[in-house]
């Protein structure tokens, strides 16, 4: 399951390169109805704005290999998407709730269900358009997912229909060519009606963010698409230039040079377009932090993020914000290791668990990261209705050991116990990623704290820097003794993201297997419990307790990016950062360029 793969380098490209800060399309605002109703002042206010000329955000980004959103791999590409290709629905930011809000895109309203919630209909705006003007409507959204479910195409992002939050119906079978296509649960029933029709019922939000923003559930033209199609049919070069890459979001590409810049300004057909503020955006390519903060020094850029030294300088500066992460980076441990037994011994884990200073680890080092002795990131929404996060419930305050974690009295006691049945020196070496300087100071500071706790005559702490992408594969392969590692995941339901510890998982990175912990991740995702709340929610923590009293990794930190955006910058969100919609930089003021 390559999806998962792709959520894995997602972070490692927000590890290794946390200066380029993503500000996708979902940074928005209002409900899509809002130029219905202006006031006086708000009409005196776009007057100013047309005299001052079009509203510029300049920012950096990655680099981009593919714009086609059936194939898509990195962090970079998917911030391009959100800018251009548009949904079903969208995600903003709404300032009289203080907090995310869903509106219809290309869709009349939010979808309706059948009495079982297995049948979702989608009503479509009736005069939606491309870039070009040509019309586009549900037949485009049929055909889109036709192709990206393609048995021949076998695009990357395909599983996202039938193995994540939501299951169509059928779509797993046609994507191995082993049914037609009219057998799948995805039809425009007319030009205007969507239906998709679903395995098993699951939440409203669930169902809702599967359509919502630029990405894999997005339409492609179907004439473009078909124009890069190669002779087998195996491939396309939908999304490789901007004459490929035709846009129905909110923006459109004005010029694209590959790996150099980008500039998107508004696409006039966007029935959504009025909620943002910002009418051009200039986007270059840097890939080194110091690069970045220089050109914001300049004046060149409106945005860039900070770490190390560059943290240190701004620390105090009144223009820092900080954003969340769904991330919670563990030190992973060879619990099966057949060559060091001890590895096998939960006394030993629970020793690493309870000896290590997540403290030091997430303000020292990492500087403005939470010290995490949990699984679940702080940042995951568990009640959307109330915007509740898991970790503000009670039940995940009750699974939360003292003091961060940090019982060294504890860690001696299980070390002990773990040393006396081993009956020798323990020898551990711990893998790190070779171009992160952060991650190997905490190798270093394990190396110490371990060793002073346990003393250097009973243990030895080995270090080895590695490529990051040969460290998952390391730890995929169950050839490590220790390494360091994280999965994202949504924000939005943080019971399908207890996948990736389930026993079947493909690109599991542990060893944990558990049968009690397999069901009631099942009944969580598919079962008895999805329309339980409080239920769910102990599922939830259940779950965490089980993955914490194992230990077959030994959380560590979740990371808070550190963020300074430009005085001409007036954060609509005033720098709180929201669930799904981050600071809201696309419906905020700006200053006018000097």
């Amino acid at each position: 399951m390559k999806k998962k793969r792709f959520l894995l380098l997602l972070l490692v490209l927000v590890l290794t390169c946390s200066f380029v800060v993503s500000c996708g399309k979902k940074d928005n605002e209002t409900d899509g109805k809002q130029d219905v109703d202006v006031d006086d002042s708000k009409k005196d206010d776009e007057e100013v704005a047309e005299d001052q000329g079009p509203v510029v955000f300049r920012i950096t980004g990655g680099k981009t290999a593919t714009l086609n959103p059936h194939i898509y791999k990195t962090s970079a590409e998917a911030g391009t998407m959100s800018y251009i290709f548009g949904n079903l629905l969208d995600m903003i930011y709404d300032k009289d709730i203080d907090n995310y809000k869903l509106i219809p895109n290309h869709a009349v309203d939010l979808p309706t269900k059948n009495e079982e919630g297995t049948v979702w209909t989608f009503k479509l705006k009736e005069d939606l358009k491309w870039e070009d003007g040509s019309p586009l409507n549900a037949r485009d959204y049929e055909y889109s997912y036709k192709m990206l479910l393609d048995p021949k195409l076998k695009n990357s992002r395909g599983p996202q229909v039938f193995d994540s939050d939501i299951v169509v119906v059928n779509a797993k079978k046609y994507w191995d060519g082993e049914c037609e296509w009219e057998d799948v649960g995805i039809k425009a029933l007319d030009d205007y009606t969507l239906e998709i029709t679903l395995e098993f019922p699951v939440p409203e939000m669930d169902l809702y963010l599967a359509f919502t923003g630029g990405g894999a559930s997005s339409p492609v033209q179907e004439k473009i698409y078909e124009a890069g199609m190669n002779e087998e049919r195996t491939e396309t070069d939908y999304g490789t230039s901007k004459e490929t890459t035709p846009s129905c979001g909110v923006y459109k590409l004005e010029e694209w040079v590959r790996d150099q810049i980008k500039v998107y300004v508004k696409n006039e057909y966007s029935p959504i377009k009025d909620v943002y503020t910002v009418d051009r955006i200039e986007s270059r390519v840097v890939e080194d932090e110091n690069t970045n903060v220089q050109l914001f020094e300049n004046g060149d850029i409106d945005v860039t993020g900070l770490s190390g030294p560059n943290y240190d300088k701004y620390a105090e500066d009144p223009r820092l914000v900080f954003a969340k992460s769904t991330t919670v980076w563990s030190m992973f441990i060879n619990m099966t290791s057949e060559e060091k037994p001890f590895l096998q011994d939960v006394n030993f884990r629970k020793a690493l668990f309870y000896a290590m200073d997540r403290k030091t680890i997430a303000e020292d080092i990492f500087k403005t990261a939470i010290p995490a002795p949990y699984v679940v990131s702080s940042a995951k929404v568990a009640v959307p209705s109330k915007g509740l996060t898991y970790r503000e419930t009670d039940v995940a305050k009750s699974v939360l050991p003292e003091n961060d974690g940090y019982d060294l009295d504890l860690a001696k006691e299980y070390f002990d116990k773990a040393y006396e049945a081993y009956g020798k020196k323990m020898e551990v070496e711990v893998q790190y990623f070779d171009n992160s300087e952060q991650m190997k100071r905490v190798a270093e500071l394990l190396e110490q704290d371990y060793e002073n706790a346990f003393g250097p005559d009973r243990i030895d702490i080995q270090l080895r820097a590695v490529p990051w992408n040969n460290a998952y594969d390391n730890m995929e392969s169950g050839k490590y003794d220790l390494g360091f590692g994280g999965w994202a995941g949504g924000i939005f339901n943080p019971w399908s993201s207890m996948e990736v510890y389930t026993s079947g998982f493909t690109s599991k990175i542990d060893q944990f297997k558990s049968e009690e912990f397999d069901k009631l991740y099942e009944r969580t995702v598919k079962g008895d419990l999805i329309f339980k709340e409080q239920e769910r929610l102990e599922a939830l923590a259940e779950m965490e307790k089980m993955l914490l009293d194992v230990v077959p990794f030994v959380p560590m930190y979740e990371p808070v990016s550190a963020v300074m955006y430009a005085d001409r910058v007036h954060l609509i969100t005033e720098g709180k950062w929201i669930p799904g919609v981050g600071f809201g930089v696309l419906q905020s003021h700006f200053d006018p360029l000097e």
